[in-house]
């Protein structure tokens, strides 16, 4: 059995390309992984882990996921092996997959950017009242 289930943050935001020939998406990234242990000098060692993600989830992701989200990946370790110009074997591992969950949800409207505030309301969308204007 090939299955992996991984927990991460993006280090970028993800690539979408489509498949020549399908149209079928496709999106890469990478997420980090911290260590569960530390070194000596009490330091945490991070993995950065490549993601390919294929179909819709590969749009979901460019489209709503975002470098520094936090992220489950559930999928299979994929190894594409290829030969180099000069003739050498090299191989390249991933984790490929069709599945990715957002973990976290941005709260913060500066970090979007189609966000735009009413006019008399405050970012968290109250209005502003003059304490004179109450009844009680």
């Amino acid at each position: 059995m090939n299955s992996v289930v991984l927990v991460g943050r993006l280090t970028k935001d993800p690539e979408l390309r489509y498949m020549p020939g399908t149209g079928t998406a496709i999106a890469t990234f990478t997420i980090a992984i911290d260590r569960d242990y530390k070194k000596k000098d009490g330091t945490k060692e991070t993995d950065f882990i490549p993601i390919e993600v294929i179909g819709k989830a590969a749009e979901f992701c460019a489209n709503y996921i975002t470098k520094g989200r936090l992220v489950a990946i559930q999928g299979r370790i994929k190894v594409d092996r290829y030969k180099t110009q000069a003739g050498e074997n090299r191989s390249f591992t991933k984790v490929s997959t069709g599945s990715v969950q957002a973990l976290d949800y941005k709260t913060n409207p500066q970090d979007n950017p189609s966000f735009e505030p009413t006019p008399g309301l405050d970012p968290n969308g109250f209005t502003a009242i003059d304490d004179d204007d109450i009844p009680f």
